[in-house]
């Protein structure tokens, strides 16, 4: 029986569980604060001080949207058997799948679309309906909200965040790409045209 652990307790960590139920899993169970849930019955819900005891023979995902709290819970628990959550609907550019089944942690939700030549890091989201172009780079525990569409040529960094109907446009070449830097937020229905700085929050037509 495949069993699957499922970080979170809020709408994603509900998300997770349809597609997972799409994928094959037969018993799934929530980790986090029981006086957290919301819409939420007839599953198991543990403690995360209890997580240790449950790992023989269990898949893991981490149902958070915030990217830094997936690298918190990575950090904190880092030898579970973390898999890649794939909703059936997700297609593939020639080889990409290949390449998506080198990383761990990440989500691809419904509709989500990869060209080709794209490198994913481990523990992303990519939600509903987005769309990733050719020679993109995504790091690690970057966030692409729904309907977002990232253009070929970009550089996600690490830990960035990219609002619900945004659009990135494309980077001039393979070696000069357009770069949303480290833990950079762009804001809902943002388009950016340049360069995001790290750690700063764009939004606008065009972002600023």
């Amino acid at each position: 029986m495949r069993k699957l652990g499922i970080f979170g307790t809020s709408g994603l960590a509900r998300e997770v569980v349809d597609i997972a139920i799409e994928i094959g899993y037969q018993e799934l169970f929530f980790i986090g604060l029981e006086n957290a849930i919301e819409g939420i019955s007839g599953y198991q819900i543990i403690s995360e001080d209890r997580i240790l005891s449950k790992q023989k023979n269990i898949d893991f995902i981490i149902g958070i949207g915030e990217g830094e709290t997936r690298e918190k819970l990575y950090n904190k628990f880092p030898n579970l058997n973390y898999i890649n959550l794939i909703h059936p609907s997700v297609t593939f550019g020639n080889k990409q799948k290949e390449t998506v089944d080198n990383s761990i942690g990440n989500i691809f939700c419904a509709g989500t679309r990869v060209t080709n030549n794209v490198v994913i890091g481990d523990f992303g989201l990519f939600n509903l309906n987005t769309t990733i172009g050719h020679d993109c780079l995504i790091e690690d525990f970057v966030t692409i909200s729904p309907g977002a569409n990232i253009s070929g040529n970009v550089h996600l960094k690490k830990g960035s965040y990219i609002g619900t109907g945004s659009t990135i446009l494309q980077g001039k070449n393979l070696k000069e790409k357009l770069i949303v830097g480290e833990y950079a937020t762009v804001g809902a229905g943002a388009v950016v045209v340049k360069d995001v700085p790290a750690h700063t929050i764009v939004k606008g037509v065009p972002a600023k």
